[in-house]
């Protein structure tokens, strides 16, 4: 078969280097989460349904969902799983029996404490080679979602 892509080189694809990339950092996360035995996942739920709540936020699975550009259906998964661990409580809404809203419990609060630094000092690692263009990078990766949610739209 002949090669049919515009690239003569993988690495001058945007799509596949950033494929790369978000799988060497992930696979690091992962490392140093599994030490407190917490997946990736698990960690950026967790730590959103916590950010949301402090905030001031109702949290349910879809406020979730939004918030972390994760798949409904995971979100529900991994938020059962949190539960079972006691990370996280669930209770029915007083003003609408359908809906169930999130909080982070003690445990759940005290995993975070213990989580949020293992996971910044290793971002802090990954992005060291760039550190210096990291704002610049960070307005990129932002311009590049925006566009995604037009998109969506």
């Amino acid at each position: 078969m002949e090669w049919k892509s515009k690239f003569n080189d993988p690495k001058e694809s945007s799509g596949f280097l950033l494929w790369q990339v978000t799988q060497a950092w992930q696979r690091m996360i992962t490392k140093e989460l599994s030490r407190i035995d917490l997946t990736h996942v698990q960690f950026v739920l967790l730590t959103a349904c916590d950010y949301l709540h402090v905030n001031g936020e109702t949290v349910t699975q879809k406020r979730l969902s939004d918030f972390t550009k994760l798949n409904g259906m995971m979100v529900s998964d991994v938020v059962r799983t949190l539960e079972a661990k006691g990370f996280i409580r669930r209770n029915k809404n007083p003003l609408d029996k359908r809906e169930i809203l999130l909080s982070p419990t003690e445990e759940g609060s005290n995993k975070i404490k213990i989580a949020l630094p293992i996971v910044e000092n290793t971002d802090a690692q990954f992005f060291k080679p760039i550190q210096d263009k990291q704002h610049s990078f960070n307005q990129e990766l932002l311009s590049l979602l925006a566009l995604k949610e037009e998109m969506d739209e």
